[in-house]
């Protein structure tokens, strides 16, 4: 395997800045953790470690954005769209950071974990209006070619590309992004103790 680093690639790059944004829950997504949280810790799993690692899963999608659970949406995705960013906090600090973005002139890249949040980020970029590409691990292979030719292309009008964490990393280069966002990084439940 050949990897190269920064050094390596060019010295006109830009020096890495990284923020952790920290972003609240929405009183729906306050009312939704109380009531898994509440769930969780009365059923009873197969052993304490497979109820820890269910209760870190579900909050996290809590955390990620209520409509990942059946039921919780409050309209479909493609009508009254404010109730899609405005349910989850993640989701408004997105809306405001991708407006600042784009008026910035710059080319996002959207990691999650989940493919269910990409959807739900799919029906957002479709309700603003923002060009953007999409893979994930169900997409074939050249599709997944056309997107990322469709985001590099010199001029692209392609504002953002989502992908999940399991698709994103496997030989694509998006090196005409200047902005990436992990909306949900990657780890993995089974190492907590």
């Amino acid at each position: 395997m050949l990897r190269r680093t920064r050094r390596d690639a060019s010295d006109a790059l830009a020096p890495v800045m990284e923020a952790k944004v920290v972003c609240g829950l929405t009183p729906m997504q306050q009312v939704l953790y109380r009531v898994v949280s509440a769930a969780l810790s009365r059923q009873g799993g197969a052993t304490e470690r497979v109820g820890r690692m269910q209760t870190v899963l579900q909050l996290r999608k809590v955390t990620n954005h209520p409509y990942l659970f059946e039921g919780a949406q409050l309209a479909p995705p493609r009508q009254h769209g404010p109730h899609l960013w405005e349910s989850a906090g993640k989701m408004m600090m997105l809306d405001k950071l991708l407006m600042r973005l784009k008026e910035q002139g710059s080319r996002v890249l959207i990691f999650s974990q989940m493919t269910r949040m990409l959807d739900i980020l799919d029906d957002y970029m479709v309700l603003k209006g923002y060009p953007y590409c999409r893979i994930d691990g169900n997409t074939k292979g050249q599709l997944r070619d056309d997107a990322v030719d469709a985001f590099n292309v010199p001029g692209s009008e392609k504002f953002c590309f989502l992908l999940s964490t399991r698709a994103g990393g496997l030989g694509i280069n998006l090196a005409t992004a200047d902005v990436v966002i992990l909306y949900d990084s990657d780890n993995n439940p089974q190492v907590c103790s």
